[in-house]
């Protein structure tokens, strides 16, 4: 099959393969691809792009073709296309004017003239693309794969819409009234490092780790507030992996408050699976998430969670068995985090068989083998619907 990805341009990865979540699920769903046999190529939208087609190695053994996003539109199609843009209302925040809508309009038509794809699948829950597939009246399937909190536009123009949990599934199919039944959930997979090695026993652990951006956003102020104010979890020193805007500020009230704090900074894919792996707990009080890797990654290293309510109830009722436990950083104070942290320390889900058997399970559903398969299997119901 030729499957056509409408993404942003994945120079981040080269440098850092944990930078943006939708582009890191693009990246390893294309090499699957690619090795696998099919053909992949990638319209960069909405970056500028002048010029000829690239490749881009997702693969040492295959490239991806990336397609210039912008082309001149030529005689014939100016008058025609300006009308059929100037008729078309955009929902995205990012405008051009009437000439750079052209432009890309003819990108996209070249890159599918060229490519010829059996399946379009955008990786953008915001983007002005299906009403630009509208105007080129193109009838391939189109598949959009879901990854925001947020609803979206031009949902019903999708034949299948792929969603990274139940409940963002329910939520967003209820809210815009997108039918169930063509919808469906797909857990995202893990980096390969989270997939191998053995499972560090439960007293062999020592302390409790946060893995995400250092801002409030992510609940990091509730987790020192935590810390500040329960005695018995300042026995347990807190490892954060990541940076962000806050993180002056929680450095600062950790030295005033003298709290057990490794701020380790911007850290690697290997670095972080040592640290997770060798902890007793990874807590990610967020106060907004969709589906967090964070504990995906963790849970395959055998650490349980305390995080997401929606993510971690999902999971305990998938697996039948707890995972950790649920907390809300939307509505619960520090005070509520601080009892579950200890709790969670204190709980049968941290015992070694317990750590084995949640690594087992993730390892099993989180793995590029499995996510990239049932995608085939969409991209291939989707061909015989059309």
């Amino acid at each position: 099959m030729r499957i056509l990805q409408i993404q942003t341009y994945l120079r981040s990865e080269r440098v850092n393969p944990r930078a943006g979540g939708k582009s890191r699920i693009s990246l390893m769903l294309a090499r699957y691809l690619v090795e696998a046999g099919h053909e992949v190529a990638v319209y960069p939208w909405p970056e500028r792009i002048w010029g000829k087609t690239a490749e881009f190695a997702v693969s040492p053994n295959a490239p991806a073709r990336i397609y210039p996003t912008l082309a001149l539109p030529t005689y014939s199609k100016i008058l025609p296309d300006a009308f059929r843009l100037s008729r078309t209302r955009f929902f995205g925040t990012d405008r051009h004017s009437l000439f750079q809508d052209m432009c890309f309009l003819e990108g996209l038509r070249l890159a599918i003239d060229q490519f010829r794809p059996d399946i379009f699948h955008c990786q953008q829950t915001e983007s002005d693309i299906p009403p630009l597939l509208r105007i080129l009246k193109k009838s391939v399937p189109t598949v959009l794969t879901h990854h925001s909190g947020r609803s979206g536009h031009y949902l019903e123009t999708y034949d299948r819409i792929i969603f990274l949990s139940r409940s963002m599934q329910q939520e967003v199919c209820r809210r815009s009234g997108y039918p169930l039944e063509k919808s469906q959930v797909i857990y995202i997979p893990i980096s390969d490092e989270f997939l191998h090695g053995s499972v560090v026993p439960a007293d062999e652990r020592r302390g409790i780790v946060s893995v995400g951006g250092l801002k409030d956003a992510k609940g990091i102020d509730l987790l020192l507030a935590a810390y500040h104010q329960s005695r018995s979890l300042r026995n347990h020193p807190l490892h954060l992996c990541g940076t962000g805007p806050d993180e002056e500020r929680y450095k600062e009230y950790a030295i005033q408050h003298r709290l057990p704090v490794v701020f380790h900074g911007r850290v690697s894919t290997p670095e972080i699976r040592r640290i997770v792996s060798r902890a007793k707990l990874l807590v990610n009080p967020s106060r907004m998430e969709g589906f967090s890797v964070a504990l995906l990654e963790a849970l395959a290293c055998g650490t349980p969670v305390v995080g997401w309510a929606d993510q971690v109830n999902e999971l305990t009722e998938e697996w039948r068995r707890p995972v950790g436990f649920a907390f809300d950083g939307r509505r619960q104070p520090a005070e509520d985090l601080a009892a579950l942290v200890v709790r969670a320390l204190a709980d049968p889900v941290g015992r070694t068989a317990s750590r084995k058997e949640l690594s087992r399970l993730a390892r099993e559903a989180f793995s590029m083998k499995r996510y990239g398969s049932e995608m085939v299997r969409v991209y291939a119901e989707m061909r015989l619907v059309k």
